[in-house]
């Protein structure tokens, strides 16, 4: 072959691979007007999702096995769901009732006196006294009273001196509550200490009593003398008083002294020589017998005088 020819050929042959390379090139370049959106990105979540379900689907056997054997180990073939239902309403009532357990050790019931009410004093009165409550006492304890009865509430009294009223305040207490038992410790002289137990089964009654029999005894307190009429007295106050004969009415003038109460007396006695009345004169009062209108205005008046002697 010429050289002419070989030359020819190769020209040929050149031209045929520059055509199949711009060929290919064009095929792999992307077309100039194609949008954003026509691209094809791969997406690599889906790709790692599909990896961990071929891992998921290479473990579910054995996790099913256990899956199977956890369902079959519950009792009555319990779902999941019924199951955690039935679980958390255990819990729950468990904690309900551990919550009632703690609130019910806290909060003693209100009925149960031995929890909530223990030994108190009530109160000082101005002149020195004292009155005491005993809601529930030891048995070992009992000892300690005047009389040791088997009640479940006791009170006490202590005043310094021994005055009528305090025989007023007792009267009235065991006029009004017959079921209440009690002591006394008095003497008419005055100058021994006056002391009183109460014993009753009734413990909030018995406290109640105890608070209206301080409130009584401070505020006579507070008074220098005071006078009381009390018409038909009871055998068990006359008796106290060393009445022997039965009487309509008496009158008491208190805290009056012995001489003073003759001063009252005499002039008295001189003014009305007929009175028709009893008196006895104590260390501590002045004791008026007889019908009651009379001893009535008489103590009255008295006591009236008294107050403009004294002051």
């Amino acid at each position: 072959m010429s050289d002419v020819m070989k030359q020819v050929v190769q020209e040929v042959l050149q031209g045929n691979k520059m055509i199949m390379t711009n060929s290919v090139n064009n095929k792999n370049r992307p077309p100039a007007n194609v949008s954003l959106s026509d691209i094809k990105r791969p997406n690599y979540q889906q790709l790692k999702q599909e990896q961990r379900l071929s891992v998921l689907e290479e473990s579910r056997p054995s996790s099913i096995g256990n899956k199977k054997a956890a369902v079959q180990s519950r009792p009555n073939g319990l779902s999941d769901k019924h199951f955690n239902e039935e679980s958390i309403s255990r819990l729950r009532s468990i904690s309900m009732a551990q919550g009632k357990v703690s609130r019910k050790s806290a909060e003693p019931a209100r009925g149960d006196h031995k929890q909530t009410k223990s030994a108190k004093i009530i109160g000082h009165t101005r002149n020195g006294g004292c009155v005491w409550f005993f809601p529930t006492l030891s048995q070992k304890l009992m000892g300690s009273f005047q009389r040791p009865l088997n009640r479940a509430a006791i009170g006490a009294v202590k005043m310094p001196e021994c005055l009528p009223s305090y025989l007023l305040v007792v009267n009235e207490i065991i006029r009004d509550n017959q079921d209440i038992k009690f002591y006394i410790s008095w003497e008419r002289g005055g100058d021994a200490p006056f002391t009183a137990e109460f014993y009753d089964d009734d413990v909030d009654r018995l406290e109640r009593v105890m608070n209206e029999i301080y409130q009584k005894l401070n505020r006579r307190a507070l008074k220098h003398f005071e006078s009381y009429t009390i018409i038909s007295p009871s055998p068990w106050l006359t008796k106290q008083l060393n009445i022997s004969l039965s009487v309509d009415a008496i009158a008491i003038l208190e805290g009056v002294p012995y001489y003073t109460s003759i001063v009252l007396m005499d002039s008295l006695l001189k003014n009305f020589e007929n009175t028709g009345i009893d008196y006895e004169i104590e260390e501590k009062y002045l004791l008026l017998k007889g019908n009651y209108h009379v001893i009535s205005e008489l103590v009255t008046e008295l006591k009236k005088e008294a107050g403009r002697l004294i002051s």
